[in-house]
Parts: structure tokens; sequence; C-alpha cells
């Protein structure tokens, strides 16, 4: 196996999977168009099950598209649309004609995001722990069988994992490397690239983001103050970083769903603690109305208001985030997935039971590195974060993809040492 490992690149991985994921693709699509599974797919190939909101994004994506083929670039600008809408109907413009307004024509970008999941998660895990943990885990990522289906529609979930994993790179790179002020500054910036497609993707998440840069800032100054020396590219990569999550909600808008539509607008500037608490309440209620008789709703009727509720739900929070959908889910048939979608869900969540238990291995033999420690944390914060706000499990599920990752990554690692005990750290960099 260790032979194997050493002649198979990421390159090898990367075009195995894109091989893998237009191979389903165009599987899905035969079964729409034959409709094979018509509560599963429709004729577009959208998941009506499991992606109910790519329907509409479809649709817009079309209607763009029409507007850019006939010239209309201002009335395309003008389109009241999601951001990863209005990128997807430029891919609808170049190949819709040729292909139809299908998941085909969304595909040059779905891929091209699939294959940055997986280099980004590649780039991590090698970062922090080695060559064989990175391509072990990248691998265990590509078959993840729920996120390479959810990678085929047209959510924002695509775009929002890989641009998390590249803040989380930069973040992860500032910690380990040495780097020289001209390095710091562009690692700096390629955080900021990823914290700006995350603003634009998730801005109603933002404050998690923002959480998890001060954690990596408070992270690097543990380690200059163990070192006892001031790492001069660090400081700049992390300086540029906050600066940019700072400054992102002032002056670039975010696009946002209210209850009537989609609208463009830019959040009030600055965080507090008040203004956090009161969001997050209103963003819980908002996914109450949504998903007003869905099955898989979990302490729909909690009220969280004030910092004393916040408190006293923290161990549900973790236990939801971390742990849902429970057992009890698994084989019960749900409104819009049915009982063979529980069932994968299920299947899916065992696995990963046993990678959370992996990671607690990880952790204990590498408790006294701090980077390990950091990703534990941004995980930690990304899974409580969305326990507090979305009660529909089925959401939850999708939305934690960049979490979980990086839960794979460092149960990964405690697997490896678990089966090769003499295996150490930096063995086959």
């Amino acid at each position: 196996m260790s032979f194997a490992l050493k002649r198979f690149t990421l390159k090898h991985l990367l075009t195995a999977a894109a091989v893998w994921h237009l191979v389903v693709v165009f599987t899905i699509v035969l079964a729409g168009r034959t409709q094979l599974f018509p509560y599963t797919f429709d004729e577009h190939g959208t998941g009506v099950s499991f992606a109910i909101d790519s329907r509409a994004y479809r649709i817009e994506a079309e209607n763009m598209a029409t507007l850019i083929r006939a010239g209309r670039v201002r009335d395309f600008a003008a389109y009241n649309a999601s951001f990863h809408v209005k990128l997807y109907s430029l891919s609808f413009a170049l190949t819709s004609w040729l292909v139809g307004a299908n998941i085909l024509a969304a595909e040059p970008l779905n891929l091209l995001y699939f294959l940055l999941i997986l280099a980004f998660a590649f780039l991590i895990a090698r970062e922090i722990f080695d060559r064989r943990v990175a391509l072990l885990a990248t691998t265990v990522v590509a078959l993840w069988p729920s996120l390479l289906l959810h990678t085929t529609q047209l959510l924002r979930d695509a775009l929002f994992i890989p641009s998390l994993l590249l803040l989380v790179l930069a973040l992860v790179k500032a910690i380990r490397r040495e780097l020289s002020l001209r390095e710091g500054f562009l690692v700096g910036l390629l955080g900021s690239v990823g914290a700006l497609f995350v603003w634009l993707c998730r801005g109603d998440g933002w404050e998690a983001a923002v959480l998890i840069v001060v954690l990596a800032a408070f992270a690097s100054f543990v380690t200059q103050l163990r070192q006892r020396r001031f790492l001069v590219g660090a400081t700049a990569a992390l300086a540029v970083i906050l600066l940019s999550t700072a400054l992102l909600p002032r002056v670039v808008p975010a696009y946002r769903r209210t209850t009537e539509q989609l609208t463009r607008r830019a959040t009030l500037p600055g965080i507090s603690w008040s203004r956090t608490l009161a969001r997050a309440a209103l963003l819980r209620q908002k996914f109450v109305a949504q998903y007003p008789e869905a099955g898989s709703n979990v302490d729909s009727d909690a009220r969280l208001q004030t910092t004393s509720d916040f408190i006293s739900y923290l161990p549900r929070a973790a236990l939801i985030g971390f742990c849902a959908p429970f057992p009890n889910m698994w084989f019960a048939t749900g409104a819009q997935v049915g009982l063979s979608g529980r069932v994968v869900a299920g299947m899916e969540t065992l696995v990963l039971y046993a990678f959370l238990i992996l990671c607690a291995v990880t952790l204990w033999q590498n408790r006294n590195r701090i980077e390990v420690w950091l990703l534990f944390g941004i995980a930690s914060i990304g899974c409580l974060a969305l326990a507090y706000v979305v009660v529909n499990v089925s959401a939850l599920y999708r939305m934690r993809y960049a979490y979980f990752i990086i839960v794979i990554i460092l149960g990964m690692k405690g697997l490896l040492s678990l089966l090769s005990p003499d295996f150490e750290y930096g063995k086959s960099r």
C-alpha cells in the first residue's frame, strides 16, 4: 500500500475524480430525461428531493443566460439573483445551446469546484500532516456519495466549500510556515480571496468566518510566544486576512435571501455580540418558517434570544452540529428524500461518527500541536454556528460539508496512527 501511494499523486487523484464526476453527471441527466427516478430528478437532472433550491436557481441561470446571449448586459447586471447563480448563468450562456439548460450546462463550474475542493483538502492535510494522510483523506472526500451528488447541482455549497477551504489553507500556512514578508502578504492575499467568496456565498454566516480568522490569529500569537520570536511573515499574512474580514462587509455588497425575494444589499458594518445574537435568532426563525412541516426539523420550537439561552443550548448545539441526523432518523421515511435517502444519510453519518472518534485520537496524540487544535477549532465553530441557526437536518447536513472535510483529515491521521503505531509525523513528507 505504501508503494502504491508513492506512485499515486494528486494529479492522478484529480484526473480520476474528474472522470467520476462527469460519469455521475451524465448518468443523472440520462435518468432525468428518461424519468427513471421521477421523484428524485426532474427532466433537467435537478434533484427535486435533495436539492430543491437548485430548481429555482436553474430557472434564474437560464433566464440570465438568455439575456447574455441577447447582448442585454445591463439587464443581466441588474438581475436580482444570488452571486453563485450569476456565475452559473455565465456557464449556461456558453454551453446550454449545445447541451440544454440542464445540469450539464453547469458542469464546467461544478467540476472546477469539485476539483478545487479535493485540491485544497489535499494541501491542508499535507501542510498539517503528510502526503500519505493527504492522499487517503482526499480520496475519502472524493468518494463521499452525498457530497458528490450535491456538487452536480446549482447550489451555493459547491462554491462555498472550496472558498472556505482556501481560507483555511492560508491560515494554516501562516501558522505552519516561516514566511518572509513578501510570502506573508501573498498568503494573506490568498486567504482574502477565500474570505471574499465566503462572504459572497454566505454573508449571513459571516460572524463564523470572522471568528475562524480571530482563532487563527490567536493560534499564531501562542506559537510566537512558544518560540519566543516575532514571525514577520505570519503576522503580515494574518493582518491582511483580518483587515479583509473587517472591510469586506463595508465595501462588498452581500447577496441575501428575504422571505419575498433575493435582495442585494450591504450588511451593517461592524460586529457586536448583541447584533450577532439578534441575527442568529432571526436566521433561526427564518429556517423555521422556511421548513414549517419538514420531517427532519430538530428543536424548531426552541427560542434563543438572550446570552443565557445561547450558553445553555451549547451542549445541544454541539450534539446536533456534529451528530445529526441521529440514529432514530436513519430508517424513517423522509418527507422529501424518502426512505432510501434517509438510509444513505444514516450510513454516511455512521462513517462520520467513526471519523469523529478517530479525530479525538489525533487530538490526543498531537495535543501539543497548535495547528491541529486550530483545525478542530475551525470545524467546531462551523458546526456549532450551523446548529444554532439551522433547524432542518437536511439543510444542516449539506451546509457542514466543509467542516466535516476537516474532521475527515484529522480522523485519517488518527486511523493511520492506529494502524501503524510506529508511523511518525513527517515520515513521508
